[in-house]
């Protein structure tokens, strides 16, 4: 069959790439994915991939340019840890900022007007941590774009190859007892797969055109909840210690400096000072917009 649509995944070869990858190949799409890594290429072979990008402004206008006025764009990049910095780092200005401009640019250069843009819950010029902040300005740059820009915020993330109850998995397996910092925050975790069905939804829906649509899951944990959950996914029953403000903040600054990747950071905490769930729970923005039924935390059970 013939593609039905070029659509190109800036950052598509991370957590969420691969899974929205997977439907768009299977509702005939043609994907490119643009990527600065090449270690993910295995999964999906039917696609295109741009790799080794620097995601400058002449590689992303050429790019643009020859897909064709008629191509979507899907923003998907972020990162979660960046040095101090006023009123952020620069990694997170580079990722959430100065990359949503020369996307823009680039789009308006070639002709193309449709972009989904992912930031997260939370996010705002005046939010506690340097990430939120961050997302927040790059928000600011896409509702200016004058293009036909969606934003998604999903809660966290989670899956079968996620970054988040997994860590706390892997935490679980080796300590039977869990130190946590900011145990009663919040969180409204949202499944992958429904938020990569939801994405490639908003393509095609008008009605989500200058929308920002929090993504959420159907039930709200606490932190030390979440880590309990963990634990139960590979049968592990963890004594969580909730630590007060003064020594989770000690926590996370030791981890930052801890070798390898970073597990917790002092503003992952600034973060965790609000919590990550719908503004309004009387609405499920998931079945709103989208007619899907948001999938449980607890499906990750044994």
């Amino acid at each position: 069959m013939t593609p039905t649509a070029t659509v190109i995944l800036i950052g598509g070869s991370g957590f969420v790439g691969r899974h929205l990858t997977d439907i768009l190949l299977r509702n005939n799409y043609q994907v490119v994915i643009v990527s600065r890594h090449h270690e993910a290429t295995h999964h999906a072979k039917e696609a295109s991939w741009f790799l080794n990008s620097n995601y400058n402004l002449d590689e992303l206008t050429q790019l643009f340019s020859a897909s064709g006025p008629s191509s979507f764009v899907i923003n998907l990049v972020g990162q979660l840890h960046d040095k101090r910095g006023e009123p952020f780092g620069p990694g997170f200005n580079e990722a959430h900022v100065e990359l949503p401009t020369r996307l823009v640019a680039a789009m308006k250069s070639s002709s193309l007007t449709r972009l989904i843009h992912v930031s997260s819950i939370g996010a705002g010029p005046n939010a506690p941590s340097m990430y939120q902040r961050s997302k927040g300005v790059g928000e600011k740059v896409i509702k200016e774009s004058l293009l036909n820009w969606t934003i998604v915020r999903p809660s966290v993330i989670f899956g079968r190859d996620d970054q988040f109850i997994q860590l706390f998995a892997s935490l679980c397996r080796v300590f039977p007892v869990i130190p946590l910092a900011s145990s009663t925050s919040r969180f409204q975790p949202v499944y992958v797969g429904d938020v990569a069905l939801a994405i490639s939804q908003a393509l095609q829906l008008e009605s989500t055109c200058y929308q920002v649509i929090e993504l959420a899951g159907p039930s709200v944990y606490s932190l030390k909840e979440l880590v309990e959950v963990a634990g139960r996914t590979i049968n592990k029953k963890p004594l969580v210690i909730p630590l007060p403000h003064t020594l989770g903040y000690l926590q996370a600054l030791v981890f930052e400096h801890l070798p390898g990747k970073t597990l917790m950071s002092r503003d992952n905490l600034a973060s965790m000072s609000e919590d990550n769930i719908l503004q309004n729970q009387a609405i499920q923005p998931l079945k709103y917009f989208f007619n899907i039924n948001p999938t449980p935390l607890e499906t990750l059970l044994p």
